[in-house]
């Protein structure tokens, strides 16, 4: 059994404890009536299920397919991490003057063309389906409210 894995998936499950007990500090409700510790709660317990089934699948197969840690973190693309916090940043930042829909298609124009490059076509047109999607899901079906930008839309 290699520490590593078992450390962390027994530290995932802390975290998800204690974001549970936050959850239900806030109050819980019901499903018809969730109080504003409903999703915190939820998402406790889906992380907690997930590290537990993590430890559980390591502690069956003792981790065979087992990597020293120095080869784990080789092929990482540091500035492919650095650029995307870079542009998740000026997301954030540029949401409510540009708005969803356009500040959403660039940010995803660039995830799929800079992540794993793709032809354009296929970009774009995936940018705007998902995008769309996205509006639909919570614009029309949670009612949320989107910043519209300074083109209106």
């Amino acid at each position: 059994m290699k520490k590593t894995f078992l450390v962390n998936d027994l530290v995932w499950m802390g975290f998800a404890a204690v974001v549970c007990y936050g959850g239900f500090k806030l109050g819980f409700g019901s499903f018809q009536q969730p109080h504003a510790g409903f999703m915190p709660v939820l998402a406790g317990l889906v992380l907690g299920l997930l590290a537990l089934f993590d430890l559980a699948s390591g502690l069956v197969n003792r981790w065979k397919d087992d990597k020293p840690d120095g080869e784990i973190w080789a092929d990482i693309h540091w500035g492919k991490i650095l650029l995307t916090l870079g542009v998740l940043t000026v997301y954030t930042a540029l949401f409510t003057i540009v708005g969803f829909t356009l500040s959403t298609i660039l940010l995803l124009l660039f995830l799929f063309r800079v992540m794993e490059p793709k032809p354009w076509w296929l970009v774009a047109v995936s940018s705007v389906v998902c995008t769309v999607l996205f509006y639909v899901a919570f614009k029309i079906g949670l009612e949320s409210q989107l910043p519209r930008g300074f083109l209106g839309f």
